[in-house]
């Protein structure tokens, strides 16, 4: 029984690797097509092009791993069933769960690989690249996004268009003031730029307008103290992705905007995606083992990667449609990550206990 073991061991760990390498290739060629132009803007040869796509190829691995192993089980026990090899283990006694056993040791490493990646590899491959991206350019500002970067203290509300100068540097900035009971706004002011020395932050090229009953009064100051609550690292934490944090600094970040200055769920949300989504593959291999062991003859190797496909997309579709909701303030962070694992670990539970 030790060289099934090991045969299907071996099966199952060649076949997810070469789909991860497949998979690696194609995006790795279709981000050299995709990126050959450049930022649109600056220098950009083809030597920074090939650097620039290697260092996202590990965020490309964390994100591909479960797809791999997903392919990978299909093809090796849709291959193994065309030659009654699991037929034969079936008759000699060996249950679903026994069956699942070496498959799940390799889908074991793929998440040991996953959590190493999203911790020790991703933030600092993702964030070079990132750099590398951004100092292709004339400028190093990065947008904040069509709205910019809003923000509350106190009832005061605060729009941020561009961050640069590792958080010290603003662009484009819009504070609100409202009135009691937010009813309505008692003055606006607008600014060119903000800098951030000594521990307080300057505006500069400020115009205010107070809005009088009959009329609204502008006035107009070079430069001028801004009195608000704002580090240059949470600014920082804006001006790069999610994907460029360790879960210390993802938790961190949440914390601190928890009791400060925003609450939101991006950081939370990024939080428990990085802890749940390394399991994502071994989800996937205790559920698409009773499909194949349950239909041997439904259509071939072909038929289940196109199968593993559409689970694969669904899963997707569901992740971040419930990321959606979540960061819109509809349900917890801890919920919107879990339901889709607890969603699709009912269902291998349910094809486990009918076919085991």
């Amino acid at each position: 029984m030790k060289r099934a073991d090991a045969l299907l061991f071996r099966g199952m760990l060649f076949y997810s690797g070469l789909v991860l390498i497949i998979l690696l290739a194609m995006v790795f060629v279709a981000q050299l097509i995709a990126k050959a132009s450049g930022p649109g803007h600056g220098h950009w040869s083809t030597g920074l092009l090939f650097r620039y796509v290697a260092l996202q190829m590990p965020e490309t691995a964390y994100t591909v791993i479960p797809l791999a192993l997903l392919i990978g089980a299909l093809i090796w026990i849709s291959m193994l069933n065309s030659h009654s090899e699991i037929t034969a283990l079936r008759m000699a006694g060996w249950s679903l769960a026994r069956l699942q056993r070496p498959l799940l040791v390799v889908g074991l490493l793929g998440t040991i690989l996953m959590f190493a990646l999203g911790q020790w590899i991703v933030p600092y491959s993702a964030l070079s690249s990132e750099l590398l991206w951004a100092n292709a350019g004339t400028h190093n500002f990065q947008a904040l996004g069509d709205g910019g970067l809003w923000l509350r203290q106190g009832r005061t509300l605060i729009r941020i268009q561009l961050v640069g100068g590792n958080g010290t540097q603003l662009r484009q900035i819009r504070i609100y003031y409202p009135q009691s009971g937010m009813v309505g706004i008692d003055k606006q002011v607008d600014a060119e730029a903000a800098s951030y020395q000594n521990g307080h932050w300057t505006l500069q090229g400020v115009r205010e307008y107070r809005l009088e009953e009959r009329s609204v009064q502008v006035l107009s100051a070079a430069r001028r103290d801004w009195s608000v609550q704002l580090q240059p690292e949470t600014l920082r934490s804006f001006a790069h992705r999610t994907r460029t944090m360790t879960l210390q600094t993802l938790w961190r970040n949440d914390r601190d905007l928890q009791g400060g200055v925003l609450a939101m769920n991006r950081f939370a949300l990024a939080f428990w995606q990085r802890i749940t989504y390394p399991w994502v593959g071994l989800i996937m291999i205790l559920l698409v083992v009773p499909m194949v062991v349950r239909n041997p003859r439904a259509g071939g190797a072909y038929y289940w990667i196109a199968a593993g496909l559409a689970l694969g997309i669904s899963f997707h579709f569901l992740t971040q449609m419930s990321g959606f909701i979540s960061v819109a303030g509809g349900i917890p962070p801890s919920l919107a990550t879990l339901s889709p694992m607890a969603l699709y670990a009912a269902l291998a539970w349910f094809l486990f206990r009918r076919h085991g």
